[in-house]
């Protein structure tokens, strides 16, 4: 559909952007990626005509795009560049109907009924119908762009060709408008050729990506080529950690700024405040701690800086949340366990760890067996996706063992929760010991679940 050989091209006698090969396939959502300076919107330039090629060559459905006329061009090329100027004062309809004009036939160009049928259908599916008889320069940025858009379709192209398409646009109307273009592609083969500067955006619309660095492309393969951090962090020049999304199946990129705040090392005893009343344990971090969790409120992954035990609440979400309320917990930064136990019998324990501290919380639910069986650690150091799992698993595998050696029976209820958080400062501690680490966490997890097991008047024969 677009296919570009060996181009070269910028302002003047020296090319911005060079050596570039390109083939981009019928109903294909292609996105160029780069810093700015990079040469994306040279790249635009050169493909849409606006400026000179010094060498090499562009087609467009098999034909070189200087053996095209600007009519044929119109016909199968929409272009929605960022440079928005109007010299006459038009109205939002007379916008739309320019889109019109290559499909049009006759020495003046009315506008058939198909034409007007277009023109209300596009403009209704951008959301600017209401705008039909404002005037262009009145509205804001963001409905300039949609106005524009609909204008694009309105030429019903083959190829649509954006420069930074969701510029001036909020989210909503960001994803609207991708959404709408996604929607083409798949259900009229409609091809897409477009600048994004929003890498996780172009991760969920695209299906393929071109790395654009200093004039030429680095890398062009699919979304999975944003998974590769280094590379990303050497065009971009800064800390890039790339996650799958938690529902789509595309890379999500996480950027660290050097400016991040860090705590102060301490020791993880002057990192926490402990409240233990009669209806809650409450620990209470001075700033949040990076955790997995399968606890009702505060599952999954997460940030967090309040973890409770909420005695007398039943497991259902609704009556933590109610409990976190009434203590005046912010629930978007607390991990809660409903907890039928006496929480003085709540066994809270420091111990060393590689070269920092491990800190573990033991909660037992008894009548006349062990009901359920609640932990949670907490590291003094940096823990990767990696250890959070790794460690919640030599967590799962202590208690079971506990279990076995105290003869507490086959205790995995459903009730179970386990946490584990590390500071996310200090040491990277499982990177380093990895092995080690899982036994600091199975020997602290069963020499706590003892004394807790202890303190709920249980007899442990060692």
């Amino acid at each position: 559909m677009i296919k570009v050989e060996r181009l070269a091209g910028g302002y003047g006698k020296k090319p911005i952007v060079q050596d570039i090969d390109l083939e981009i396939e019928k109903g294909e959502f292609f996105a160029l990626l780069g810093p700015n300076g990079s040469g994306k919107t040279t790249l635009f330039k050169l493909i849409t005509g606006q400026l000179p090629i010094l060498s090499g060559d562009i087609f467009i459905t098999g034909k070189a795009v200087s053996k095209l006329t600007k009519l044929e061009k119109a016909r199968k090329v929409a272009v929605l560049s960022q440079e928005v100027q109007m010299t006459f004062d038009y109205t939002v309809e007379e916008i739309v109907s320019l889109g019109r004009y290559p499909h049009q036939k006759g020495l003046f160009k009315i506008l058939s009924s198909y034409d007007r049928q277009v023109i209300d259908s596009v403009m209704k599916i951008t959301n600017v119908e209401r705008y039909r008889k404002t005037n262009f320069r009145l509205l804001s940025g963001g409905e300039k762009q949609r106005v524009l858009l609909a204008k694009a379709l309105a030429q019903e192209p083959e190829i649509l060709l954006l420069d930074e398409p969701t510029n001036h646009l909020d989210i909503k109307h960001t994803f609207h408008m991708l959404d709408l273009l996604k929607e083409w592609q798949q259900t009229k083969g409609l091809t897409i050729f477009a600048i994004l500067h929003d890498l996780n955006v172009a991760s969920l619309y695209a299906d393929r990506v071109a790395l654009l660095h200093e004039g030429s492309f680095l890398e062009v393969g699919d979304v999975n080529t944003l998974r590769k951090e280094q590379q990303l962090k050497q065009v971009y020049e800064v800390e890039v950690h790339a996650q799958a999304h938690p529902f789509v199946p595309k890379p999500q990129l996480h950027l660290t700024p050097t400016h991040a705040y860090e705590p102060e090392e301490a020791p993880l005893a002057e990192r926490f405040q402990v409240e233990r009343v009669e209806e809650i344990a409450h620990l209470r971090f001075y700033q949040p701690l990076r955790s997995l969790s399968n606890a009702t409120v505060g599952e999954g992954v997460q940030w967090l800086q309040h973890f409770c035990l909420l005695k007398g609440r039943v497991h259902s979400k609704q009556s933590l949340l109610d409990g976190l309320e009434e203590y005046g917990i912010p629930p978007e930064q607390a991990a809660a366990i409903g907890f039928n136990g006496n929480l003085q019998h709540v066994v809270i324990s420091e111990r060393p760890f590689l070269d920092s501290q491990l800190l573990v919380v033991a909660a037992i639910e008894a009548s006349d067996n062990v009901d359920a069986i609640h932990l949670m650690l907490f590291i003094n150091g940096q823990l990767s996706d990696k250890a959070l799992f790794d460690g919640y698993m030599a967590a799962t595998e202590a208690k079971v063992k506990a279990c076995q050696r105290f003869q507490l029976g086959a205790v995995q209820s459903a009730k179970d929760v386990l946490l584990i958080a590390g500071t996310q400062v200090e040491s990277q501690l499982y990177d380093l010991e990895p092995i080690i680490f899982r036994e600091g966490i199975e020997q602290a997890v069963i020499a706590v679940l003892k004394e807790a097991f202890e303190k709920i008047g249980g007899s442990v024969d060692d």
